[in-house]
């Protein structure tokens, strides 16, 4: 496992990075596509290959391979070379294992590493000293994983504008849901600002950053119109209610709570357990968006299309000022 921590600055090792990073550098752009885009198995082949050089080196073809694919190829084992890098996101459910081209990929680097590695002196270092280089590279793959495949990948999700708008945005939280992490919270909270950007346009909706807190900006809840401060939440807590909203009515605001569907009768048991059921409005995500897109769209079918090719335009223009990963943008699709 590829989690040596030396120091490698200023030692020939930092050098024998620099030499292995610029091959590599060149290897990975020329499996460029004509679109610019690099197959998530050359990702995978360059996850693994460098956990196989920590330990070996020269290269053989048996340090890395069984009968008919890259040893240890899954995307279990994918996923867990990502997270020892700090990147939990979900990546390719098959890691590559299924796929002749990973293979090939890894042969493909089993040449470049023992042929360059020989130069960068790779057979002079012992394990230890390897295996710090083989992290360096390691890290070099996560983040093309990260620009590559996270930053190029949106949210997709089957949008059918003639279907009710609370459909179109119960699939794309569940789009969030099965890529994991906080995706679908995010995607839930700039939905709910995007919506109210097209509702109120002349509110100065705030756009930060889903982990931003409310008390980092002053305001009363991830949004406040009026004197209503709207919480976004995915899993409510009795925190929200005992603390946040009760902080609200203290202060002369409206509380109004936003939940999935399925977690609005858990809500309002919460909402009731603080004594304030009475006091707070506690609605589904997918009807606040849904609903007003409707309204605004005038009740038609040419309305409420613009209007949610509108919603989804303004979310991924929201997406683009306050968050870093832009895989959280939404895929149009061309129903649309």
């Amino acid at each position: 496992m590829v989690t040596c921590h030396l120091d490698i600055s200023g030692t020939p090792m930092e050098k024998a990075v620099e030499t292995l990073s610029v091959a590599l550098g060149d290897w990975y752009e020329e499996r460029r596509d004509s679109s610019g885009n690099v197959n998530s198995n050359v990702m995978c082949a360059g996850l693994y290959m460098t956990e196989f050089l920590a330990v070996h080196f020269p290269l053989e073809k048996n340090d890395y391979t069984t009968k008919s694919q890259v040893k240890s190829a899954s995307g279990k084992q994918a996923q867990r070379l990502l997270a020892q890098h700090g990147e939990n996101r979900r990546f390719t459910s098959e890691g590559g294992r299924t796929s002749r081209a990973t293979l090939n990929h890894a042969d493909s680097l089993a040449r470049l590493f023992n042929d360059r590695g020989v130069l960068a002196g790779l057979g002079e270092c012992g394990e230890a000293e390897r295996g710090a280089v083989a992290a360096h590279l390691q890290k070099w793959f996560v983040e093309k994983v990260r620009e590559d495949y996270f930053g190029r990948r949106r949210i997709e999700a089957d949008i059918d504008p003639d279907a009710p708008v609370r459909v179109a945005v119960a699939s794309l939280i569940a789009a969030g849901r099965l890529r994991g992490g906080n995706t679908a919270g995010a995607i839930a909270q700039h939905l709910v600002g995007a919506k109210l950007k097209i509702r109120f346009p002349q509110e100065n909706v705030n756009a930060e950053s889903y982990t931003t807190a409310d008390v980092q900006t002053g305001r009363a809840g991830d949004y406040q119109i009026g004197d209503t401060a709207i919480h976004v939440t995915m899993s409510p807590t009795e925190k929200v209610f005992a603390e946040r909203c009760a902080d609200n009515l203290r202060h002369g605001y409206r509380p109004r709570v936003l939940v999935p569907e399925d977690r609005v009768a858990a809500a309002v048991q919460l909402a009731d357990n603080c004594d304030i059921a009475d006091r707070v409005a506690i609605q589904s995500i997918e009807d606040f968006v849904g609903t007003n897109i409707e309204e605004v769209g005038g009740f038609s079918r040419d309305g409420i299309r613009d209007c949610l090719r509108e919603l989804l335009d303004e979310y991924n223009a929201r997406i683009e000022r306050s968050e870093v990963d832009a895989s959280l943008k939404i895929q149009l699709p061309e129903n649309l």
